[in-house]
C-alpha cells in the first residue's frame, strides 16, 4: 500500500528555543516603554506580575506540549472538545499574528530613528508599510536562510542586553518605585492597578507558538519542549526585572517630557543603551533591535499563513487559501498575511493604539487552549495539573474580559476577525453539505450578509457603540451555530483507493530508491537497471512546503498532487511491464534531503537515484539543491547516481 505523509520530527530544542525567543525576547523592545507609559513608576510592580504570568503559563504549556506531543496548540487541543472552538482559537490567533506583524515592523523603524513626513504622510509607517510587503515578497520563495539570520540576530540582541544589564545594575540604587495601589482600601485604586497590569500583557503568542509544533519536535517531546522553553523563559523573566529596574532607576528628565509625556514609549532599550553604556553602544544596538523586530515581523506573517493553511486544509475556510504556488507557499494566504496587518496600520498608526489591539487575540487563544486541556478527560493529569491548568484559565479569562470592557477598539476587531473567519466557514461548509439547494443557498446568502455587515460595522460605527458590540457577538453565536448544523449535515470523506506496491516477479536482493520530482523516462531507466541487477525500486516523492506544518490534523492527500500522481503511476506501469518489485512512498513537508536520507536509511537502500529539475536561478538562490547535501549525508555504503 501506498506509504503516506507522516510528519518529519526535525524540530531540535536549539531551533525551537529561539524561535520563542523571537516572540517573548522581543517583546521587551516595546513592554518596557509602554509600561511606563500606562503606570509610569509603578511599571516596575506590573512587570513583575507580569512575568509572574508568564512563568505561570509556560508552567501550563509545559503540560500541554506533554500531552498533546502531534500538535498542542489551540487550533488541535480545542478539536477534541469542538471543531467550532478550535476554529475560533485559530481565528484570535490571526488576529494576535496580524496586530504583532503590524506593531513589531512598526517599531522596528522607530528603533532605526526614521522621522519626519514624505507628502504628508509620515516617513515611518511608510516605511513600515514597505517593509511588510518586502518581507511578504520573500515569503512568496519560501526562503529558508531566513531562519538562520534570526538566530544570528537574536544571539546578538541577548548580548547587547545583557550588557545594558551589567552597565545598569550598579546603579539600581537609585531605583525610584511606586506601589501599584496606592490606596489599600480603595476598590477604584485596586481596579485602576488591574487594569494597568492587563495593558501590558503582551508576549505570551510565542508559548502558543511553541505548542503548535510539537508535531514536528524530536522524539522525546517533553524533554524537546522542556528545553526550548524553560532557558528562553528564564532569560526573558531575570532581565525584563533588571531592565525594568533599569528604566525606573534613570532620573524623570530621562523619561519624561517637560510636557508631561513619557519618553522613549516606542524605543526604551535605546534610551536604557545610551543612559547606561553610551550613544556609540545605543546607535549599533538599534540596527540589532531592528532587525530583532523585522525577524518578528517574518514570523508573524510566516504564523499568520501556518494557521490559514492548517485551516484551509481542514476543510473549515475556503480551500483556495491553502493553494500552494510553484514555491510550496500558499499564495492566497500570503497575500491576506499581508494586506490585513498593513490595513491596520492606516487604521492605527500608533504603537500605543496597536498594543490596546494586542493582547486580545492571544490571551483568547490560550485561554480557550488552558480551559480545553484542563477539562478533558481524553488522558490522565495530576490532580495539581489540572487545577493549575484551570486556575490560570479563570486568570487568563478575568484578563480577557477586562481587555474587551477597557479596549474598545480591541473588541471590535477581535469580533471583526471572528465574525469575517466564521462567514467564510459558513459559506465552505454549506458548499459541502447535503441540504437542499434552497437552503445551501440561504445559508450561502446569510454568510455573505455576515461578512458585508461585518465591514460596515467595523468601519461605519462608533467603537464604543455597545449596541453594535452585542449585535456582533449575537451575530458569532449564530454563525457558530449555523456552522455546526450544516457540518451535522456533511458526509464522511469517502477515503480514495490507495496506489499499490507490486511484488514484480523476484524477490529483490537490494532496493534502489528514486527521489522523483516528475514523470519522465528517468523513472524507466531506473526500473531497467534494476531488473538487470534483481534489486527493488522504491520511489518517493517529496512535496515541498515552504511554510510550517502546525498542529495535529492537516492532511496532504496525494489525490490532490497530480504531479506525485503522474509519477507513481508511471512508475507502476513501468514496474509491471518489466516484473520489478515496486513500492511507493509519498510524504509532504520537511527538508527534502531529510526525508530522502532518513527514507534511504529506513529502508537500506543500496543506491539513490536524484532527478535533478531545471530550477530558475532565484529559487535556487534561496532554496539551494538538493544533489550536494544528499551526497555529504548519505551513508558510506550507499551509492548515489544522479541523472537529468
Amino acid at each position: 500500500m501506498l506509504a503516506l505523509d507522516h510528519r518529519p520530527r526535525e524540530l531540535h530544542w536549539y531551533h525551537a528555543g529561539p524561535m520563542l525567543f523571537g516572540d517573548l525576547g522581543t517583546s521587551r523592545l516595546y513592554v518596557l516603554g509602554l509600561a511606563f507609559f500606562f503606570t509610569r513608576h509603578a511599571s516596575f510592580f506590573h512587570i513583575v506580575f507580569v512575568n509572574i504570568l508568564l512563568v505561570l503559563v509556560g508552567a501550563c504549556y509545559l503540560v500541554i506540549c506533554r500531552k498533546y506531543p502531534d500538535g498542542g496548540g489551540v487550533y488541535s487541543s480545542a478539536r477534541t472538545a469542538s471543531r467550532a472552538l478550535a476554529v475560533v482559537g485559530g481565528l484570535m490567533l490571526c488576529a494576535d499574528y496580524t496586530v504583532t506583524a503590524a506593531m513589531s515592523c512598526l517599531d522596528a523603524f522607530r528603533y532605526l530613528g526614521i522621522n519626519g513626513d514624505m507628502l504628508g504622510i509620515r516617513l515611518d509607517l511608510l516605511c513600515t508599510l514597505g517593509a511588510i510587503g518586502l518581507i511578504g515578497g520573500l515569503n512568496w520563495f519560501g526562503p529558508r536562510g531566513m531562519g538562520r539570520a534570526a538566530l544570528v540576530v537574536a544571539a546578538l540582541t541577548v548580548l547587547f542586553t545583557l550588557i545594558i544589564a551589567a552597565f545598569a545594575i550598579p546603579h539600581l540604587h537609585h531605583m525610584r518605585v511606586e506601589l501599584p495601589v496606592r490606596e489599600r482600601y480603595s476598590g477604584a485604586a485596586w481596579s485602576e492597578a488591574w487594569v494597568g497590569f492587563t495593558e501590558i500583557v503582551l508576549a505570551l503568542s510565542g508559548i502558543e507558538a511553541i505548542a503548535n509544533m510539537t508535531g514536528i519536535m524530536v522524539a522525546p517531546v517533553r524533554q524537546t519542549s522542556r528545553r526550548s522553553i524553560l532557558p528562553v523563559l528564564c532569560e526573558v523573566v531575570v532581565l525584563n526585572i533588571v531592565l525594568a529596574a533599569a528604566m525606573n532607576a534613570l532620573p524623570d528628565a530621562k523619561l519624561i517630557d517637560p510636557e508631561g509625556n513619557a519618553l522613549g514609549t516606542d524605543d526604551m532599550m535605546n534610551v536604557l543603551g545610551t543612559a547606561y553604556v553610551g550613544p556609540f553602544f545605543s546607535l549599533i544596538g538599534s540596527f540589532v533591535f531592528g532587525a530583532l523586530l523585522l525577524s518578528a515581523v517574518n514570523t508573524a506573517i510566516t504564523d499568520l499563513i501556518a494557521i490559514q493553511y492548517m485551516m484551509g486544509r481542514d476543510g473549515e475556510v475556503p480551500s483556495f487559501l491553502c493553494r500552494l504556488n510553484r514555491h510550496g507557499v500558499p499564495g492566497y494566504a500570503l497575500a491576506i498575511a499581508m494586506l490585513v496587518p498593513a490595513l491596520l496600520l492606516l487604521v492605527f498608526p500608533d504603537l500605543t493604539q496597536l498594543a490596546g489591539l494586542y493582547s486580545v487575540g492571544v490571551v483568547a487563544a490560550i485561554t480557550i487552549n488552558l480551559f480545553c486541556t484542563g477539562c478533558t478527560r481524553q488522558f490522565q493529569l495530576q490532580r495539581w495539573e489540572r487545577w493549575m491548568l484551570c486556575s490560570v484559565g479563570v486568570l487568563m479569562a478575568c484578563i480577557l474580559m477586562t481587555l474587551l470592557w477597557n479596549k474598545p477598539a480591541a473588541r471590535v476587531f477581535s469580533l471583526a476577525v471572528l465574525n469575517l473567519g466564521l462567514s467564510a466557514r459558513l459559506l465552505t461548509l454549506s458548499g459541502k453539505s447535503v441540504v437542499g439547494p434552497w437552503l445551501r443557498l440561504g445559508l450561502q446568502v446569510i454568510s455573505g450578509f455576515f461578512f458585508v455587515g461585518t465591514l460596515l460595522i467595523t468601519f461605519l460605527v462608533p467603537v464604543e457603540s455597545w449596541t453594535a458590540f452585542f449585535v456582533s457577538a449575537a451575530g458569532t453565536s449564530l454563525l457558530v451555530y449555523l456552522g455546526q448544523f450544516v457540518s451535522a449535515h456533511i458526509p464522511l470523506t469517502v477515503e480514495q483507493p490507495a496506489l499499490e506496491n507490486l511484488d514484480g516477479d523476484y524477490e529483490p536482493a537490494s532496493t534502489f530508491l528514486v527521489a522523483a520530482s516528475r514523470s519522465s523516462n528517468f523513472i524507466d531507466e531506473v526500473m531497467a537497471d534494476a531488473l538487470g541487477q534483481r534489486a527493488g525500486v522504491l520511489v518517493l516523492t517529496v512535496k515541498e512546503l515552504s511554510i510550517p506544518m502546525r498542529g495535529a490534523h492537516s492532511q496532504h492527500p496525494i489525490t490532490e498532487d497530480p504531479i506525485a500522481l503522474a509519477i507513481f503511476t508511471k512508475a507502476l506501469a513501468s514496474a509491471r511491464i518489466l516484473g520489478v518489485p515496486l513500492k511507493v512512498v509519498y510524504l509532504a513537508g520537511g527538508s527534502v534531503v531529510d526525508r530522502i536520507i532518513q527514507t534511504a536509511v529506513t529502508e537500506k537502500a543500496s543506491r539513490i537515484y536524484l532527478q535533478l529539475t531545471r530550477r530558475d536561478r532565484l529559487k535556487r538562490f534561496f532554496q539551494g539543491d538538493v544533489a550536494g547535501p544528499v551526497a555529504e549525508r548519505m551513508p558510506a555504503e550507499m551509492e548515489l547516481v544522479i541523472r537529468a
